[in-house]
């Protein structure tokens, strides 16, 4: 009965250590799942070339203290879209800078805009400039700080700009899912806060 005993306390000590080597343990790449507002397709017809540039100052994702909480991280972000069921759509893996790439265009193509892959001199130019993009942990919390700006372009010629900005923070975790909850609420609302609309009626295009 005590052989019993000492070998099942024996196997729940090790089970217990593997649920807290897996629940600690980190990915090598985080999760992104963005959410596109309602489709429109009111600008179905127009061409825009959309062109991402990384221009960051540092170009480092995690701040020193949230660094450490990730050191298997390889720089990828697998990007997802919800798809209405329990699972969502995987898009693919990106950097950084693809990563915003993507979501833009897929934002751009539920308007009804087709996103052209090179650029022609009679349809317009969409810029972005990422500013700032920076995950930090500070007193038990995960923050999230993101910005860049929006410029419309057509023969060379500015139409119009607009600056986005954006932060939001989650109490920290055992798990990485709190990381990428605080990431993927924080993408879509920057995301989505650019008003194309505007920016093309300020064009008058």
């Amino acid at each position: 009965m005590k052989k019993i005993t000492h070998d099942f306390l024996r196997f729940s000590l090790v089970m217990l250590i593997g649920i807290w080597v897996v629940t600690c343990a980190t990915k090598s790449y985080i999760n992104v799942n963005y959410r596109l507002p309602l489709s429109s397709h009111d600008l179905k017809g127009m061409k825009i070339f959309l062109e991402l540039k990384d221009i960051r100052p540092v170009k480092t994702i995690f701040s020193e203290r949230a660094k450490t909480k990730f050191k298997n991280f390889t720089g990828l972000f697998l990007f997802s879209l919800p798809n209405g069921g329990k699972k969502n759509f995987v898009v693919g893996a990106f950097d950084l800078p693809s990563l915003f790439k993507t979501a833009f265009s897929r934002r751009l193509e539920n308007m009804g805009i087709e996103v052209l892959t090179e650029p022609e001199k009679t349809e317009p130019v969409i810029e972005i400039d990422l500013q700032n993009f920076l995950l930090d942990l500070v007193d038990r919390k995960w923050v999230a700080e993101i910005s860049y700006e929006v410029r419309l372009i057509k023969a060379n010629k500015l139409l119009a700009r607009e600056t986005i900005s954006g932060n939001a923070e989650r109490l920290k975790m055992l798990s990485q899912s709190d990381v990428e909850k605080v990431l993927g609420e924080i993408f879509t609302d920057v995301v989505n806060k650019v008003d194309f609309r505007k920016l093309l009626q300020q064009a008058d295009l």
